[in-house]
């Protein structure tokens, strides 16, 4: 986001007083998007999770295993952390963060994201890149929000930087009604490290703002394999 759209943000908060975009309640402090209630109300993901994917299991974990999500996949990326389920309120606010130019939601996430301890040890002390969008969608949505999801993060956890690695080499269109093979396909060779970019020795975590089969994660974990990256992992805001 650009200086203008924070500065016309705060205006518009100065003259509407801001309510919690999941409980549609004033906030007091008129700090943020995200009342402590309405943090509470998305679905978070607890232990035991699956120790690919993040998926998580419901009864006992007797020994670490793949998920059904992970079944076959054999992803490029080593583990991937998400600290929500994207259902319900969560996966609305997604939505309005994708679909309907609310980016200033992504920092009440993050913030509320970083409660969960194995996310925030998953990305200490890594280099953060932000799935890249296709050039004409950059255009039509303004923003990508994984880049924005990426600063956010890198700057409120220890050790974290983040790097714009990445392009898209062909747009990949939606993939919401896209089967788990089809997803699969639609992502072989979808991307690659920018031209003249250094892919550091430092691990990687791909950041995006969902995860559903991994598809797009694990395409862009193997672009920086084959850049030269020793260590990929990955992270999601949701999981679903």
């Amino acid at each position: 986001m650009s200086l203008e759209d924070d500065l016309v943000r705060g205006l518009v908060d100065l003259v509407f007083p801001r309510d919690c975009a999941v409980t549609g309640t004033p906030l007091d402090d008129g700090a943020g998007h995200l009342s402590a209630e309405g943090a509470l109300r998305l679905e978070r993901i607890a232990d035991p999770r699956c120790a690919t994917c993040g998926h998580p299991f419901f009864g006992v974990l007797v020994a670490p295993r793949r998920c059904p999500h992970c079944a076959g996949m054999n992803p490029a990326f080593g583990r991937a952390v998400c600290p929500f389920r994207a259902r319900g309120e969560m996966r609305e606010l997604v939505h309005r963060i994708k679909y309907r130019g609310e980016p200033w939601l992504i920092s009440d996430l993050v913030d509320a994201a970083l409660g969960d301890p194995l996310f925030r040890r998953h990305l200490a002390g890594s280099v953060l890149v932000p799935v890249p969008l296709h050039p004409d969608r950059l255009r039509e949505r303004g923003y990508n929000q994984a880049l924005e999801l990426a600063r956010a993060l890198a700057g409120r956890v220890a050790g974290c930087a983040w790097l714009d690695l990445l392009v898209r080499r062909r747009d990949t269109g939606q993939q919401v009604r896209l089967g788990r093979t089809e997803r699969v396909e639609n992502m072989d060779d979808a991307f690659r490290v920018r031209p003249g970019a250094r892919v550091p020795r430092a691990r990687l975590v791909v950041v995006d703002d969902v995860l559903t089969t991994g598809a797009t994660l694990s395409a862009c974990a193997e672009a920086l394999r084959v850049g030269g990256a020793r260590c990929v992992d990955a992270a999601a805001l949701a999981h679903g």
